[in-house]
């Protein structure tokens, strides 16, 4: 935001401040200044001069001989090539020796004639030309007819002023305006402020205007009637400090609400009363398909989310954002109805961003205004408009509010503790200065024992709780002033919570076995789970629909993750990737009834999705992916907290896995997830041919751990190490054999942790091998904790496991 400094100072008392000092403080204050800049670059020698003759160059067609009183006696003969000049215009005048941004200024000999200065221009000058009209920028600046002749034009066109470019935060939307920075700035340095409220005229007649609120969005709408305008330019100083501030002038009527805006920071705006129907405002939402041609011409269509200004036939301005071309204010205007009022922030931002307008009035609305300003800074817009258009007040101002509070607003009441103050800031401030930080912002304060109540004017709608005060306290007290100590009370070093663990451990250990995190979006579309087969009454079906989705494909809360992993896989198939493993920690959402009415349940999942061809490796062509691939992965996961020697796969039948290449994980009767080839109808649908897919509880494994984790010291004796391979029935599943072989050495050796693992590692079918039989290997690990163990020992146990497995399956020892 760029800021006058000469305005500010004729706000608050700067005359012993400059603006780089001014600049530093606000800094340090917590509004960042970016820099500081002059307005021009240095202009001096530049007064007032009216042309009093003008003629032809005798030597030249495009030159003109200008004869130009500056105030001095004399007249001075100048010769200028602008195509504007005449006599009777009053003009900025460069005396010889004068400085400009483009040099110095000498007597010069143009075709034989001596010149005797400058006749400048705009760009001349070093004014932002792209603000200015068309007409003053081409050729002369020219002056008003009241402008003083010989007066310093430094001074009248406020070229020596400064310019503070503020970098703003959000929150501070108070300090989009003078008197919101110098209420800030006579805080920072303990000045007053000249800064009262205008006189409101008291005519007792009712308004010609009629104003109703029709939408909850519009807290409050004030109006008044103007009439007998004069139209033309805003004065030169009224000019000027629009340039200053980045605004461009159009017409006095114009000017004049855009300058209560930047010295009030409440927007205003100006309907042509002739061309409102029946005299009547309303606001309210936009209807289906209306339209509204806007100020700059463009043909906008409206959806009923807007807040709009109508009358009653049509839509006259799109609330906070732009009026309409049918009420705008032109030279023929001579009555105006103007505004000021309160809109809803959020509907505010959303109408400029569907319709990709962006305006001084909209960044105000969005941010915060106060809501004293809205009749003030009618007053004061009322009063100008009196003083330099010769306007006449018709009625009293109209004052409409949704609710009461939007009109008799006028503080917050935020409870204050300063001791708990002192705590936040680590520093001994005393409760005398907390108060007259809180006096200097403007602040009342009322003290009941320990507690203070802390009364905040609406101009501060950044300040809503302790935190704030604390805040201001620090800012007003300097940072620089707080010193640096070290936090007191108990530290403790800071440890993962079961709930962390499990994630950090999954995520680790299937990355380690070479898999690829994904993140998916929570939100899928119902018709997903078709290519699963699930019936219609599953409880996966009952899903949450979402009441602003992002897309139509994206219209649910998903309650299964095979659908997201399966639309990764056949995304990396299509564009040429041959195959992966991938999976995704993430929550599922399954609501206990429908149409829901409390929180659903939420449960934390791990899923995985092996497709396409496993990558070629050293002495291993490429392959299709296999059930024991991810069996692989499972195993090691398991490990990971300890569960693998507990964990039994069996077989199960699910609607979307394979009826013979899939398997429910339990550890012991407790079901943690499942695994198995996807059915192959399911798979094509999907786009994913053959792939494997797993999904796991993590809070069911949350459950079952609790408290299990733990730290256990390296074993100190060896491990022996035997593998059996048995010829059993095919129907007979390795499961099976695991966990009579567990059952076996439990009941046998009064030990079960002598065993310390036992897994599968072969199964093989073919030659050697009866018809109707496979062959089983395992690799059984014996440990214990007290001792080293004896082969006779080993032996033992091994031997009773064959001779459990002989009688329960008809196995033998394979040869």
């Amino acid at each position: 935001m760029k800021v006058s400094y000469q305005w500010l100072s004729e706000v608050v008392d700067l005359n012993d401040v400059s603006p780089t000092q001014l600049a530093q403080r606000l800094t340090q204050g917590g509004l960042t200044v970016d820099g500081v800049l002059p307005r021009v670059e240095s202009v001096s020698g530049v007064v007032v001069g009216e042309v009093v003759t003008c003629t032809k160059h005798p030597n030249a067609d495009r030159l003109h001989v200008c004869e130009v009183n500056v105030g001095q006696g004399e007249l001075l003969t100048i010769v200028c090539g602008a195509p504007n000049v005449a006599a009777g215009q009053r003009v900025p005048t460069a005396l010889v020796g004068a400085e400009l941004p483009g040099g110095k200024i000498g007597k010069a000999k143009l075709r034989g004639v001596e010149s005797q200065g400058m006749l400048c221009s705009a760009k001349e000058l070093g004014l932002e030309t792209k603000l200015l009209p068309k007409e003053q920028t081409e050729g002369l600046y020219i002056l008003p007819q009241d402008a003083p002749i010989g007066i310093d034009v430094a001074k009248l066109l406020q070229l020596n002023d400064t310019i503070l470019d503020i970098d703003l935060t959000p929150n501070r939307s108070d300090c989009l305006s003078i008197r919101g920075l110098a209420y800030e700035i006579a805080a920072l340095y303990e000045r007053k402020i000249d800064f009262a409220l205008p006189a409101r005229p008291q005519l007792g007649e009712a308004s010609p205007v009629q104003v109703s609120i029709e939408t909850d969005r519009c807290s409050r709408y004030d109006a008044q009637v103007l009439a007998d305008l004069s139209d033309g330019p805003s004065p030169l100083w009224m000019q000027m400090r629009l340039l200053t501030m980045g605004v461009r002038p159009i017409s006095a009527i114009v000017d004049i609400t855009n300058y209560v805006m930047l010295e009030w920071g409440q927007p205003l705006h100006a309907f042509d009363l002739d061309e409102v129907h029946q005299q009547h405002i309303v606001v309210r939402q936009a209807r289906p398909l209306e339209t509204l041609v806007t100020l700059d011409g463009e043909k906008r269509e409206l959806d009923p989310d807007m807040i709009v200004i109508s009358d009653p036939d049509r839509a006259i301005g799109l609330a906070g954002v732009m009026g309409g071309e049918n009420t705008e204010v032109t030279a023929k205007t001579r009555r105006v109805i103007l505004e000021s009022a309160a809109f809803d922030a959020p509907s505010v931002r959303r109408t400029g961003q569907r319709l990709g307008l962006r305006s001084e009035a909209q960044q105000r609305f969005e941010k915060g205004i106060d809501v004293v300003a809205i009749r003030a800074a009618l007053d004061r817009a009322t009063e100008l408009y009196a003083d330099l258009c010769g306007a006449t007040v018709l009625g009293d101002a109209v004052s409409t509010a949704r609710s009461p509070v939007s009109v008799g607003q006028e503080a917050i009441h935020v409870e204050f503790s300063p001791e708990r103050c002192r705590q936040l800031l680590g520093a001994e401030i005393n409760d005398a200065v907390m108060e007259q930080v809180f006096t200097r912002l403007g602040f009342t304060t009322t003290i009941e024992g320990s507690s203070w109540a802390v009364h905040v004017p609406t101009r501060r709608p950044d300040i809503t709780r302790e935190a704030d005060l604390v805040e201001e306290v620090a800012r007003l007290v300097g940072y620089d002033q707080i010193p640096s100590t070290l936090p007191t009370g108990a530290t403790t070093t800071g440890t993962r919570s079961l709930r962390q663990k499990i994630h950090h451990v999954t995520r680790h250990v299937l990355i380690e076995t070479g898999m690829s995190e994904v993140f998916t979006y929570a939100f899928t579309h119902p018709s997903k789970l078709d290519a699963m087969r699930l019936p219609d009454d599953s409880p996966l079906r009952k899903m949450i629909a979402l009441s602003m989705p992002l897309s139509d494909e994206r219209t649910v809360m998903r309650t299964h993750l095979l659908p997201s992993l399966a639309q990764v896989g056949a995304y990396n198939l299509a564009h040429g990737n041959g195959g992966g493993q991938i999976f995704e920690i993430a929550r599922v959402y399954r609501p206990r009834r429908l149409p829901i009415a409390e929180q659903p349940q939420e449960t934390t999942m791990w899923a995985g999705l092996w497709f396409g061809l496993r990558p070629a490796s050293l002495g291993e062509r490429a392959r299709a992916f296999d059930f024991y691939d991810a069996k692989g992965c499972i195993e090691k996961w398991l490990e990971g907290f300890g569960l693998l020697s507990q964990a039994v796969f069996t077989r199960v039948r699910l609607s979307y896995l394979h009826p013979g290449r899939s398997a429910v994980v339990k550890v012991g009767d407790t079901v943690i997830g499942h695994v198995g080839q996807l059915y192959p109808d399911t798979a094509t649908a999907m786009e994913v041919p053959a792939a494997i897919y797993a999904e796991f509880d993590l809070d069911e494994l949350e459950s079952l751990l609790n408290l299990r984790f733990h730290v256990t010291s390296l074993p100190r004796y060896p491990a022996s190490l035997r593998d059996l391979a048995v010829v059993v029935r095919q129907g007979v599943t390795a499961a099976e054999l695991l966990q009579a072989a567990r059952d076996e050495i439990a009941d046998r050796a009064h030990s079960p942790e002598l065993l310390e693992s036992i897994e599968v590692f072969d199964v093989y079918q073919g030659k050697g091998i009866p018809l109707g039989h496979q062959s089983l290997a395992f690799s059984f690990v014996y440990r214990a904790a007290d001792r080293t163990l004896t082969d006779e020992e080993v032996t033992s146990l091994e031997e009773k496991v064959l001779a459990r497995w002989k009688r329960d399956f008809e196995a033998s020892l394979r040869a």
